[in-house]
């Protein structure tokens, strides 16, 4: 019977956890009542959805916008401006990029043409991400750019890696061709 109930407890933890956490906190802003006592609610309640994974990491990043200025904490201009600084919403705008790029392999495209055009010379792969880079840096920030060109870099390694010919390091690659109107990587045997 026991053991039943800890297994179906255990299969709901996250639920529990969800619903238990504010109840066995609730005293700290009901008995105590300052705002000192809401905020450390507001943190510790965090703290537990963030350790437990309770909910998503990203809406436990999101409880502060929600119950600071329900707590009266903050108002909620205040918590916006600290959620949506130029820096955060350039980074975000930047992730979607490159998660986008991923999504539609353009970083191989682009990896394969520059391979094409510069070949597989280690000092020449080097000086044309380099170029990328600072090319990028003009109108984004460093991070942001180096953000872009990781999946690029990645798909230029993995397919020079991939070459399995024996070749010796600064040889340009035979194997890296295209392929109609989709640019791709192939190999022949």
């Amino acid at each position: 019977m026991l053991r039943s109930l800890s297994r179906d407890l255990w299969s709901y933890r996250s639920i529990v956890l969800i619903i238990l956490s504010p109840l066995l906190l609730l005293p700290l802003p009901v008995v105590i009542g300052t705002k000192e006592a809401e905020c450390a609610f507001v943190l510790l309640l965090m703290a537990t959805y963030w350790v437990t994974e309770a909910i998503p990491l990203s809406m436990t990043a999101l409880l502060p916008a929600i119950l600071f200025p329900m707590f009266g904490i903050m108002s909620s201009s205040s918590v916006a401006k600290e959620y949506f600084k130029d820096f955060h919403l350039l980074l975000m705008g930047v992730i979607c990029l490159t998660t986008s790029i991923d999504k539609w392999g353009l970083q191989q495209r682009i990896a394969l043409k520059l391979v094409t055009m510069v070949g597989v010379n280690p000092a020449w792969l080097i000086l044309s991400f380099m170029s990328s880079c600072a090319f990028l840096s003009m109108w984004v920030n460093n991070t942001s750019a180096v953000t872009m060109m990781m999946p690029m870099v990645d798909a230029v390694l993995q397919q020079i890696l991939k070459d399995n010919t024996g070749g010796h390091a600064g040889q340009d690659s035979p194997n890296l061709q295209l392929d109609g109107t989709w640019i791709h990587f192939s190999f022949h045997s």
